[in-house]
């Protein structure tokens, strides 16, 4: 939703073979993003020129529904006072996702290459310090840890859920990592699929890294969260097997000590952690516990949901 200066940020898109696509309203805007999203992949910019609440309600509303990767707040510098010129520090960040870009006072009566250097400097120095999977477009576990230590801050209880697939080693090994990529991705459409449907809007999905991912809800339908992403998954998985490993159950591949071994078809393990039952210090508290909890699922048979029921 962009007002001043259409027509130059018209002309930047064009010129870098991109799609322009304007809306009246963050619903609006939203339903295109979702359109664009299902012809060519999430947009890499939303840009916003209206109030600041309007843009981090759009931010939340395309984060939850997993449809762009950064939305930037574009306003002139004079209106923000102490801001600089150029792209933002990391103290102007407003959340996951989101971020403020100052531009120049004279940003409208600006060359149109010297503007287009603003925008796209601002776009890489967020990525730098947000990035999101190339494989899975979901923000990692720098943005994870900076939500999780705001929260804890502020006093914010919320549930926290660590999760990541049983027997994968043993598929990539056997069919490879090209394959085992479409599995990683395949789950987390499950995960933000699962969020979005049981979710708050400011619930978090993140791709922590090769098969792990995490959610950090408050809503409290968080085993229902939970149970979609299993389930999901589920369903999905015979489908990523050849005939004969479907028909048996397993697959067969050395262990780590070169002895062959059998290997269930592929699973996802759940634990999670409600920090207003159970005392959470640190980013790093919350991680131990959740990985206690998460092993605990995974010597269990099948797709498992385990909750920490400790308290204190």
């Amino acid at each position: 939703m962009v007002e001043p200066g259409r027509a130059k940020l018209s002309r930047f898109n064009v010129e870098l073979q991109g799609e322009t696509l304007w809306a009246a309203g963050p619903e609006k805007l939203a339903q295109a993003a979702a359109r664009v999203s299902g012809r060519a992949g999430r947009p890499e910019l939303v840009a916003v020129a209206a109030e600041p609440q309007i843009a981090i309600e759009l931010a939340d509303e395309l984060r939850r529904r997993g449809l762009a990767k950064s939305v930037f707040l574009i306003t002139p510098a004079e209106d923000e006072e102490g801001t600089a010129e150029g792209p933002p520090g990391p103290e102007e960040m407003t959340g996951p996702g989101r971020v403020k870009v100052a531009l120049p006072t004279d940003w409208s009566a600006m060359d149109p290459g010297d503007l287009l250097f603003h925008l796209v400097s601002a776009v890489v120095g967020a990525q730098a310090r947000n990035p999101v999977s190339a494989l899975t477009g979901l923000p990692g576990s720098p943005v994870l840890r900076d939500d999780v230590e705001r929260r804890l801050a502020a006093g914010e209880p919320f549930i926290f859920l660590y999760l990541d697939i049983d027997n994968f080693k043993a598929y990539n090994d056997v069919y490879g990592f090209g394959r085992g990529d479409i599995v990683i991705r395949a789950l987390a459409k499950e995960v933000v699929d699962a969020t979005r449907r049981c979710g708050t809007p400011t619930d978090l999905c993140v791709h922590i890294g090769g098969d792990d991912f995490a959610v950090l809800t408050t809503s409290d339908r968080y085993a229902e969260i939970a149970r979609r992403i299993t389930a999901g998954f589920a369903g999905k998985v015979p489908g990523f097997y050849d005939e004969e490993a479907r028909t048996k159950g397993y697959i067969e591949t050395p262990s780590r000590r070169g002895e062959p071994t059998r290997y269930p078809l592929m699973t996802v393990s759940i634990g999670g952690v409600n920090t207003a039952l159970r005392r959470v210090d640190s980013y790093l508290h919350l991680t131990e516990i959740a990985a206690e909890v998460k092993g605990y699922a995974k010597a269990l048979e099948g797709n498992q949901f385990v909750m920490d029921r400790r308290r204190g």
